[in-house]
C-alpha cells in the first residue's frame, strides 16, 4: 500500500472513529443539530463539530446550553 493510500485509509478510520465516539456518547445514538460550544471548546464539543462536519449534518451553534432550537428562541430572541 502506498504512503497516500494509507494516509487517506488512515483518515477515513479517523473519521469513522470520531463519527462512532459523538454516537456513542449521545443518549438518542444521533448527532446533534444544537450545539453549545464553551470558549473555548471542551473536547467533547470540538469531537461533535468535527462529526457533524465529516457528515455534512447542518447544525446551530448557540451561546447558551439548550435542547432545541424553539428552545433556544425562547430562551435568547426578544418577541416583537
Amino acid at each position: 500500500m502506498s504512503k497516500r493510500s494509507a494516509s487517506k485509509a488512515n483518515a477515513q478510520d479517523l473519521a469513522a472513529e470520531i463519527i462512532r465516539r459523538v454516537r456513542a456518547s449521545s443518549a438518542l445514538g444521533a448527532l446533534p443539530y444544537v450545539v453549545h460550544v464553551s470558549d473555548p471548546p471542551t473536547a467533547e464539543e470540538r469531537l461533535q463539530l468535527a462529526a457533524c462536519r465529516l457528515m455534512a449534518q447542518p447544525i446551530v451553534i448557540v451561546p447558551g446550553k439548550c435542547l432545541t432550537i424553539a428552545e433556544w428562541v425562547q430562551q435568547f430572541c426578544q418577541s416583537q
